[in-house]
């Protein structure tokens, strides 16, 4: 019984090991089988990538060179020896020397591209066309430069018209009687519409096909098209005809089949981010099968092959699991925060890397703080001076400083010290006056709430007072008793006398600066150690109302065309000056003429000068009499407020046409997955915020939705019109997966994709 026991056991461990070698020979020859039957989509994928890469590397190539290229022209457009010839008539009259100078300043400009053969200016108005070793009027220059297949008046047609990277494609082209195969790029001087000038490029062609000399097999060509699908430049292998329609592609890049000319083509193509060319490159299908036969005579090879499958297999699983990990080590490496001893392993070296990242952040963020005080103080320098031009900018900043502002009303008190000198002071005066300073401080602080300090001298503090009432007397009688217990506290504590200039209040931020200059005028009129108000000062009869910062703010207004608060202004200086003082006239006379240099300025700050210049020269004729000046001062203040209007409709119509730009290349770029919010406003140089806000002011909905819409119906498009699968459609309508487009169109359309489908079947079939 033993024995058979042995003998059985030893037969199950024999099947035991027979079978899975069995299961694996068998499972070998299924795999080589299923191998030799995809040879051809293997070898058609290794041709893809090849070409794909060569197309890429040649494009690369010629995106680094022209961009040298136009570097080299921007230098030479933003010259001002150069470009100052553009508006002369006789470069070799009196303008010889201009002409020369301009010659040699190009010599500092020296192109050393491999691509270019040469190059001219052609200047419109003097015809004249001028390189580092050539110049000559344009009638000679066409004994120079020669065109055979184009028009005998070419050259002049290249100068009359506007020119923005223009292309003409390569050809024939006789340079100094020498013919040569040469593309043209055109970039001209001036405004689209109107051509001062051209800068004329040649470029060898050559240069550019020796870069995809790969594809120059049997029946294999590439050729190279501009953003408008025009032909550059080609490569043609024997027997190889180019496309004689334009080719459809789907995409910005990619690899399709295709029949063309009758032949079936593996077509590989990508597109330049630089300058949107398209490079297409296309391979007889056939060529691609002749290597099935070398694959035939591997077969044997693979059956032995398959039995280290397994090692394979782990091999494989390996490099799945770690891709991960690969991507999270590149990163680091292409950012350079790797640690220098990578013998810890992968994750040891990701560990201290981000331990690295975060010590960086820790002392980013140690910076920043210390910082902080510095840049809050400038920012409210800039509120108290009234440096911002709007109550945009100042909020962009103040989120950057970390200022909240508290209150509904604003109102500014200078609190200072009766024995304040405002001469030099020595340092052991400039301590003493700290001392006071910070004891005054810590006092206001404790004392007032949500108030505002800023050091506006050595002997001199600012205090932004905050209040979320908007009654005048609340708001008066509450500062008047803030103040007067914080100098009575000062004056107890720290035995310190003090002098308080209040300025009025005002419900906008932007007027913080008004407050401020009227506590300055307070305290200039202050005599004793005591509480002054600027609201209880009369008005000098002898002095004219014109603060040393209301420049500054008209200016600001007019330029961001908020003509709500410039009419207030304006209408204030008017009550002032003609209604509240009774003023002489020469000192009427004085301020108008201030006024009206303060307006020339600002028509010259924003290029509205049509009638200011008229304006200005009447107002020093004016009559001695108080009507005339008046009459003035209002034309005056009616031409402020018709160039902020002005400004205004010009805004809005760069911004329109702006946001058009936005809005067409959503349309355009929508199926790209990378498109966000984020996307945009990198792309348009705008802050997401600004994007946001403007997306739902001039759309009606948020970007999200937009984008959302957009996608859901070409979709629906796809699925009535397509056979399309639904992942297929998600992709193409630029969806990362099915689960995340099924879940969008179930959420907008209300329907699943397949039922929305179905439900439309009809349409399809029709």
């Amino acid at each position: 019984m033993n024995k058979g026991r042995h003998i059985r056991m030893e037969s199950l461990l024999i099947v035991r090991f027979v079978f899975p070698l069995f299961i694996i020979l068998t499972l070998s020859l299924i795999v080589g089988f299923l191998i030799y039957q995809q040879t051809s989509s293997v070898l058609e994928d290794e041709v893809k990538a090849s070409n794909r890469l060569l197309l890429e590397q040649g494009m690369n190539v010629l995106d680094k060179r022209w961009e040298d290229i136009d570097t080299q022209i921007r230098r030479i457009t933003n010259d001002l020896k150069v470009t100052r010839l553009q508006q002369i008539d006789d470069p070799f009259g009196v303008n010889l020397y201009r002409t020369i100078e301009a010659r040699g300043r190009l010599l500092e400009y020296y192109i050393s591209n491999e691509l270019i053969m040469n190059y001219f200016i052609v200047f419109k108005n003097s015809q004249l066309v001028l390189n580092n070793d050539y110049t000559s009027r344009l009638d000679d220059f066409s004994s120079v430069l020669q065109y055979p297949n184009q028009s005998e008046n070419f050259l002049q047609s290249l100068v009359e018209n506007y020119h923005n990277r223009d292309v003409i494609p390569a050809g024939n082209v006789s340079l100094h009687g020498t013919q040569y195969e040469l593309l043209t790029y055109l970039r001209s001087f001036g405004f689209p519409n109107y051509s001062n000038g051209t800068i004329i490029m040649l470029i060898k062609n050559n240069e550019i096909t020796k870069l995809f000399k790969r594809f120059d097999t049997d029946g294999s060509w590439v050729y190279i098209a501009d953003e408008k699908g025009e032909i550059i430049t080609s490569v043609k292998g024997p027997n190889a005809s180019l496309p004689q329609e334009r080719l459809v592609l789907p995409y910005s890049s990619g690899v399709m089949s295709s029949s063309i000319n009758g032949d079936d083509m593996m077509v590989t193509y990508v597109t330049s981010a630089y300058n949107g060319w398209t490079y297409v490159a296309a391979q007889p299908s056939k060529v691609v099968l002749e290597k099935i036969t070398y694959i035939k005579n591997t077969t044997i090879t693979i059956f032995l092959l398959f039995l280290f499958s397994g090692s394979l297999i782990g091999i494989y699983m390996t490099y799945r699991s770690s891709m991960p990990i690969r991507k999270i080590i590149h990163t680091l490496t292409n950012y350079r925060i790797m640690p220098d001893d990578p013998k810890s392993g992968a994750f040891g070296m990701i560990s201290q890397s981000i331990s690295m990242l975060m010590t960086s952040n820790q002392e980013l963020q140690s910076k920043m703080e210390r910082q902080l005080p510095f840049l809050r103080a400038a920012f409210f320098e800039r509120v108290l001076r009234g440096q911002f031009q709007s109550d945009a900018d100042m909020e962009a900043v103040r989120t950057h400083v970390r200022v909240d502002w508290v209150g509904a009303a604003y109102l500014v008190a200078i609190l200072t010290f009766p024995d304040r000198t405002t001469t030099a002071v020595n340092a052991d005066q400039i301590e003493y006056l700290n001392q006071k300073k910070l004891i005054a401080s810590e006092i206001v602080v404790v004392m007032i709430p949500d108030v505002i300090l800023h050091d506006v001298d050595v002997d001199k503090i600012a205090l932004i007072m905050q209040f979320t009432e908007d009654e005048p007397a609340s708001i008066y009688g509450k500062a008047a008793g803030y103040l007067e217990s914080v100098q009575l506290q000062i004056q107890e504590q720290g035995g310190i006398s003090s002098i308080i200039s209040i300025g009025n209040y005002y419900p906008q931020r932007m007027d913080i600066t008004r407050s401020f200059f009227e506590a300055q005028q307070a305290l200039i009129r202050s005599k004793d150690n005591r509480i002054i108000w600027f609201k209880e000062i009369l008005p000098n009869p002898s002095s004219y109302y014109y603060p040393e910062n209301m420049e500054t703010r008209l200016i600001n207004l007019v330029r961001t065309g908020n003509e709500e608060t410039l009419t207030k202004l304006l209408s204030e200086l008017h009550w002032h000056n003609f209604v509240d003082r009774s003023l002489p006239v020469l000192v009427l006379k004085v301020f108008l003429f201030d006024f009206a240099a303060s307006v020339y300025k600002t028509s010259g700050e924003i290029g509205e000068v049509t009638g200011v210049e008229t304006a200005a020269v009447a107002a020093a004729s004016i009559l001695d009499k108080v009507e005339s000046i008046e009459a003035h001062y209002i034309q005056l203040k009616n031409k402020l407020e018709e160039m902020s209007r002005s400004v205004r409709h010009k805004q809005n119509d760069r911004q329109q046409q702006w946001f058009q730009d936005v809005i067409a290349f959503v349309d355009h770029q929508y199926s790209d997955l990378q498109m966000s919010l984020a996307l945009l406003a990198e792309r348009f140089n705008v802050t997401e915020t600004y994007l946001s806000r403007l997306f739902k002011e001039k759309t009606g909905i948020n970007f999200f939705d937009y984008l959302e819409s957009l996608r859901i119906e070409q979709s629906k498009q796809l699925l009535i019109t397509t056979g399309l699968t639904v992942g297929e459609i998600a992709l193409r309508v630029g969806y990362s997966s099915s689960n995340t487009f099924g879940r969008a169109f179930k959420r907008t359309v209300g329907i699943s994709a397949l039922a929305f489908r179905n439900g439309n079947s009809g349409e399809m079939q029709e």
